[in-house]
């Protein structure tokens, strides 16, 4: 029995790490500390117990896992949908830059002396306008940018912990079950079908 119930042991923790290098969720390693005298007063009823628990926290976690990962991709894509956004803005400031500093590269090619420091002359004060232009405009799109960021942060924290507080409790409440079991105050669940993680969780909007 307990060969068994170790190696499902050693999955569902393995598989209980969150994403981002978190540690791994050891509730499960606690609890089996905490109910070893249930276990061995009765051991053909907490097998069938822990038959039924362990595939049902792993479930959890891997739900868990697959909500968690939508809510950073969905975060991800909203941001590069941001950045492709503003496209455009960034050619017409590419093209102004280019601009000024091609009246300005005119100016090395004049051979007269006058003409020279005529050019630049002229060339430095407006690309001094265009400078200011691209820069104020660069100063405004960032500023659109980062606010944009900022929201879409807000949102990812908000899926993130929406998903890791839906987790929490849906474990807590599984662990509460699978104690009674072992106690004898509740029966042993007829077991349930495997099926494959669906995402529950409130993803970002992409803005």
């Amino acid at each position: 029995m307990y060969s068994k119930v170790c190696v499902l042991l050693l999955a569902i923790v393995l598989s209980q790490a969150k994403p981002q290098g978190n540690l791994p969720d050891n509730r499960l390693v606690t609890f089996m500390l905490q109910t070893t005298g249930l276990s061995h007063s009765n051991p053909e009823r907490s097998l069938s117990c822990f038959d039924y628990y362990l595939p049902l926290l792993k479930e959890l976690a891997d739900q868990f896992k697959v909500d968690y990962h939508n809510c950073l991709e969905s975060a991800k894509l909203a941001r590069q949908n941001v950045d492709g956004s503003t496209e455009n803005n960034r050619t017409q400031l590419n093209d102004a830059a280019m601009e000024a500093c091609a009246v300005l590269s005119t100016c090395s090619q004049k051979s007269d002396s006058i003409e020279f420091f005529h050019c630049y002359t002229d060339a430095g004060s407006d690309g001094s306008k265009s400078l200011y232009a691209i820069s104020a405009n660069a100063t405004e799109l960032l500023d659109q940018v980062h606010e944009k960021y900022r929201i879409i942060d807000i949102s990812e924290k908000s899926c993130t912990s929406k998903t890791e507080r839906a987790h929490t409790e849906k474990t807590a409440d599984t662990y509460e079950e699978f104690n009674k079991c072992l106690a004898g105050v509740s029966p042993v669940p007829e077991p349930i079908p495997t099926t494959t993680p669906e995402s529950t969780g409130s993803a970002p909007e992409d803005l």
